[in-house]
């Protein structure tokens, strides 16, 4: 017989996704709902077929819009004009997106070399996805305002659209020609990622575990041209540093390039726990806001109330009161019940990082750390506990790079 649990381990397993980044009750309600309603549960564990095809679009995340972190597309421009092309006068340039999502991000690099005056016949843009439906409708590309957010400039960008009415845009055709999409599967040693001389992975390593981190970047690197650039979110870098990357210096484009001194094999840490660290954030941060009471009535008072009306600044600090006199266990609670109705932010799961960290729970506290830089690349607390935690693993170039940061961020 086929168990939820079975179900639920394949698709994480086959997307690469942590159990920490899906809903597992969610998940579960529509495994439970597929169970019922599929004459043959087999197909609910076989990836070609339409039932194993609904329940991955369910864990799949397909979060972009146009020009997302400009910064980096500005970059790319600088790098193709200024390093690329004299090297490679009468050469095609080959760009890979993936995840690609709706597509966004793959015509957004498409506008940016078009704008840079590289020739439209040669560019090369391929780009994949896990997601069927995402890649459909990156073919059909056309987006409403959802999709037009942070550092999309009308001015300078509108004339690459053509407007349907009704708030729809599409992008126009000559930019569409530019890109292709295909299925594609980041995590998936079977299939070989096209080699390319620059390849955006970007928000994508932070839902992973540190395994599959550390496997996705060594193909990506295998990927990529010696002289090649590989664009990354804005907390992904330090694995890449690990796994024979070195910075590109471009200010805010979280790009790196080969490091010829640095085998590609990814550094591998002893699997034993690191040293405990504080059980608390710095007495400076941490300002309680609850009255003092045993820490059994505290938890019982939060879970007593509904989620939805808990109040997230009294919870948040509920939880750090916990923390700060020791109960982690207590604390991680908290947070958990918290985390159904609280709205992410950096102090939140970076909180979540140091309760995980002082459970000895390493590689969760990592994922939580990157989670809050993905919402605040300049959070000097998570940089600083991330930074830590590198050091006691052993990575201390990834932890070099994170002080760095955290320098340049800090207040003269």
């Amino acid at each position: 017989m086929i168990s939820e649990d079975a179900i639920l381990k394949a698709l994480r397993a086959h997307a690469g996704i942590a159990p920490a980044h899906t809903c597992e009750a969610s998940l579960r309600k529509e495994i439970h709902h597929a169970l019922r309603n599929c004459p043959d549960p087999a197909r609910l564990l076989d990836a070609a077929s339409a039932e194993w095809k609904a329940l991955l679009e369910t864990v799949l995340v397909p979060e972009t819009w146009f020009f997302r972190n400009l910064e980096a597309f500005e970059a790319l421009a600088e790098w193709v004009t200024g390093t690329w092309l004299p090297a490679h006068p009468a050469e095609t340039l080959r760009v890979l997106s993936l995840p690609c999502a709706t597509g966004e991000e793959p015509y957004s690099i498409a506008i940016c070399l078009v704008e840079a005056g590289l020739p439209p016949e040669r560019i090369r843009i391929r780009a994949g996805d896990l997601s069927e439906v995402s890649l459909a409708r990156a073919d059909e590309a056309t987006y409403r305002r959802n999709s037009f957010r942070t550092g999309f400039d009308e001015a300078r960008f509108g004339r690459y659209f053509d407007d349907l009415g009704h708030g729809e845009r599409r992008v126009a055709a000559f930019i569409r020609e530019l890109v292709g999409f295909d299925g594609m599967n980041l995590v998936d040693p079977r299939q070989p990622l096209p080699p390319s001389h620059v390849i955006f992975c970007r928000n994508a390593l932070i839902y992973f575990g540190m395994e599959t981190q550390r496997e996705v970047v060594k193909r990506l690197h295998a990927a990529l041209g010696d002289d090649g650039i590989l664009f990354l979110g804005p907390v992904e870098p330090p694995v890449a540093l690990t796994c024979g990357f070195a910075s590109a210096k471009l200010p805010m484009a979280f790009a790196c390039v080969k490091d010829a001194g640095r085998p590609a094999e990814p550094e591998r840490y002893s699997p034993a726990p690191p040293p405990r660290r504080p059980r608390c954030l710095p007495p400076a941060v941490i300002k309680p806001t609850v009255p003092a009471r045993p820490a059994g009535a505290a938890v019982a008072a939060v879970a007593a109330a509904p989620p939805a009306v808990a109040p997230v600044g009294d919870s948040l600090a509920l939880a750090r009161s916990l923390a700060d006199v020791g109960n982690e266990a207590a604390a991680a609670d908290v947070l958990e019940r918290l985390a159904v109705s609280a709205v992410p932010s950096a102090d939140f799961f970076c909180l979540r990082g140091v309760v995980s960290d002082a459970l000895g729970e390493g590689e969760l506290a990592e994922t939580y750390y990157r989670k809050a830089l993905y919402l605040d690349p300049a959070h000097a607390e998570t940089l600083a506990h991330l930074a830590l935690l590198c050091d006691l693993r052993g990575r201390q170039a990834a932890a070099a790079h994170l002080r760095r940061r955290a320098n340049q961020h800090a207040t003269p």
